[in-house]
């Protein structure tokens, strides 16, 4: 099992950040992130494993199926 969670941003200020976030098997809370604007980015979608994909509010479709073919 991986220990990390790595997320990409889709959208937002932040489109294309890209971080690490560990997994604590003892809290298992869904991801979620506050951006730099005070929205909230919630899991759209999970890439290879343990990648997952953040969708800010006011992101475009553009910006989401970019982030999905990287």
């Amino acid at each position: 099992m991986d220990k990390y969670f790595e997320c990409i941003i889709a959208g937002g200020p932040q489109h294309g950040l890209v971080y690490r976030r560990p997994v604590d098997p003892c809290h298992p809370t869904p991801l979620a992130v506050v951006t730099d604007d005070g929205e909230l980015c919630t899991p759209a979608a999970r890439k290879y494993g343990s990648r997952v994909v953040l969708l800010h509010p006011q992101a475009t479709g553009e910006q989401f199926r970019t982030i999905l073919a990287a």
